[in-house]
């Protein structure tokens, strides 16, 4: 039966994705296609001329970052900003075994509009430049792999064993096509390609016969979307909120600090030094968490603030709220600053990490400021056109500013001054917070619109 059915959902499955019912989602679509078909040829037209001097010192840094870019697309897009499960296609009363519903499940995860339009990019370069064929081939094989090594762990997810032996082998299998990435200029370039490529699909095959027989009704959970999200359930109430609220914004902070450090530190440090400071800075600094969300925290998490400001007022508790929410996240920004300048910059350019705890604790008490006094009512979060409006504008401004000055005054006892003063200021709406405040209190029960 399978034999018959396979071809019809995967022809289905492939009409969705390429040729949607929408008419303005089709053209976009073959719009898309188009341009990753363009893109794709202008890349196999540079490796056509890969021995001309400027192209062969530039193409191995260019080759880490697309095929970086490959394998977090497709990580990401199954693990943020939750894991997306592995269901059963085919339903418990059709004749279809447990391994078939596997197969079937992974052809179908298989194809999606994303994998597509990296495929064309690739294929396009390949047909122009079919001479330096290994590059292309070689990007797709990764493709492929961090497909199937999302499946992979993804399936175990989805039959609950976050334990099984074979997890191992998955974050070995990580790590070599990291390893991969980082290094191709070296001899075993080619043999560790091979090997990255076709060890996800050992553990694919392995894991059809072990784990397999138990993709069924009797071992999955009744509601997977659930089961995918149980790991953000066991987070704190203020963190559940925040996550499902602000993850775009923390996601587009992320995204926008590794390539800019990433591509600073691989194509703009000569003779130790940074020759094109532009807007390094915005992404160094932990500046696009609080331009995007955390300028605006009690509007993120604005049922929470009107329940404590209804309940209780202006206390402590809303400062303890803030600090809970805001501190991890400005950690994690700034230890992921300090690995990618650790990593890909000189030592010459190590004294830049002094900047990240100083524009830290600034941020954080520019941030309280635009919580309190210029909250507003976060109304479409999941939206690339709006996140801007969900932070005050004036207290975007702010935090660029003062970033902008950190960085670029040469003198340190004067950025200390300035952090310094900056962190102070917090002092104000500390005060208020503590007093409870009858203007303050009012000001922010009607800017997250309670």
């Amino acid at each position: 039966m399978l034999g018959h059915f396979l071809p019809y959902l995967l022809g289905r499955r492939l009409r969705a994705v390429v040729w949607p019912d929408a008419t303005g989602e089709r053209v976009g679509v073959v719009a898309l296609l188009v341009f990753m078909a363009g893109y794709g040829a202008g890349f196999g037209l540079l490796l056509s001329h890969r021995d001309s001097d400027g192209i062969s010192e530039m193409l191995p840094e260019l080759l880490v970052v697309l095929n970086a870019a490959w394998l977090v697309s497709a990580l990401l897009v199954d693990f943020v900003p939750t894991l997306r499960p592995v269901t059963r296609p085919l339903p418990e009363h059709f004749p279809v075994s447990a391994r078939q519903n596997v197969v079937t499940a992974f052809l179908l995860d298989l194809i999606s509009l994303r994998r597509l339009l990296i495929a064309v990019f690739l294929l396009a370069a390949l047909v122009v430049a079919p001479r330096h064929g290994l590059v292309p081939g070689f990007s797709l094989l990764l493709v492929l792999a961090g497909a199937v090594l999302s499946f992979n762990v993804r399936l175990l997810g989805a039959l609950r064993r976050w334990r099984h032996p074979l997890l191992l082998a998955h974050a070995a299998t990580l790590a070599l096509m990291v390893w991969w990435i980082l290094h191709p200029a070296q001899p075993y370039y080619t043999a560790l390609g091979v090997a990255m490529a076709l060890l996800p699909c050992a553990l694919w095959a392995t894991q059809l016969y072990w784990v397999a027989p138990s993709f069924s009704a009797r071992y999955l959970p009744a509601d997977p979307a659930h089961a995918a999200g149980r790991a953000l359930d066991r987070l704190p109430l203020e963190w559940k909120v925040y996550t499902r609220k602000a993850w775009l914004s923390l996601l587009m902070g992320l995204v926008i600090k590794v390539l800019l450090v990433g591509a600073s530190g691989l194509f703009f440090v000569k003779n130790g030094k940074l020759t094109s400071q532009g807007f390094f800075y915005v992404a160094f600094l932990p500046v696009v968490g609080f331009t995007y969300a955390n300028n605006n925290l009690f509007g993120f998490l604005g049922d929470m603030a009107a329940n404590e400001l209804q309940r209780l007022g202006l206390t402590s508790r809303l400062l303890v709220l803030y600090a809970r929410v805001v501190g991890p996240v400005v950690l994690v920004d700034c230890l992921l600053s300090a690995v990618l300048v650790l990593a890909l910059f000189p030592p010459s350019l190590w004294h830049l990490l002094g900047l990240l705890p100083l524009s830290a604790a600034g941020l954080a008490a520019i941030g309280l400021w635009g919580s309190l006094y210029k909250a507003k009512q976060v109304v479409k979060t999941v939206d690339f056109a709006n996140m801007r409006n969900n932070v005050s504008s004036l207290m975007s401004l702010f935090s660029a500013g003062f970033a902008a000055v950190l960085y670029f005054v040469p003198w340190w006892w004067l950025r200390v001054l300035l952090a310094g003063l900056v962190t102070v200021s917090a002092v104000w709406p500390l005060r208020a917070v503590l007093a409870n405040e009858g203007g303050l209190r009012r000001r922010l029960w009607h800017g997250i619109g309670a």
